[in-house]
């Protein structure tokens, strides 16, 4: 039997910090620091689109394949990305602050991207042929799924050369700091 507590755990004080892009005004997700220091990080915060997020890509049908033991707060809409590491020259760094953080394999990531391109665009755009992975979009959301940890795990085990980490509420502002 499923229980609650299976992805949310008691959040363990580690001695790391979650970053998040801070991008230079020349670059079309830009995000004033006043704004971040005003409203937080957001779903909606222009930034958060630099992230990818593979349970977006084709909402209904990951929606559709959902295990049922998932919990609700788990809403791809609304999650934020961040990195484990700082890999901009300043980022926008936090500390742990829940437990509503999991990690996905991001190289399933962009194979459901891949894959949403090339069925969505086949038959008017020549380009999409070169994104055909060979598998159904379905076969790659599945497998996003079953790649799903909680950083605690993740952090254990570090199970992918790409991790796609996406904490599923706002980051408040309180807790916000330039990290460069």
């Amino acid at each position: 039997m499923y229980q609650e507590n299976k992805y949310l755990r008691k959040v363990i004080v580690l001695d790391i910090m979650l970053y998040h892009s801070f991008l230079p005004e020349s670059h079309e997700f830009h995000v004033p620091l006043e704004e971040i220091l005003t409203y937080g990080i957001k779903y909606n915060t222009k930034s958060n689109y630099r992230y990818s997020n593979g349970g977006m890509v084709k909402l209904e049908i990951s929606e559709k394949l959902r295990p049922r033991e998932t919990p609700n707060w788990i809403d791809f809409r609304k999650a934020v990305g961040v990195d484990i590491k700082n890999r901009f020259s300043k980022s926008f760094c936090f500390p742990i602050f829940t437990n509503k953080v999991l990690v996905f394999n991001g190289e399933l990531s962009m194979n459901i991207y891949d894959q949403a391109f090339y069925e969505d665009l086949k038959e008017t755009d020549e380009e999409a042929l070169n994104f055909d992975t060979g598998r159904s979009i379905e076969y790659w959301i599945k497998e996003y799924w079953e790649s799903m940890v909680t950083l605690e795990q993740y952090l254990q085990k570090k199970l992918y050369p790409k991790p796609e980490i996406l904490i599923f509420e706002d980051v408040p502002k309180q807790i916000i700091k330039v990290c460069e």
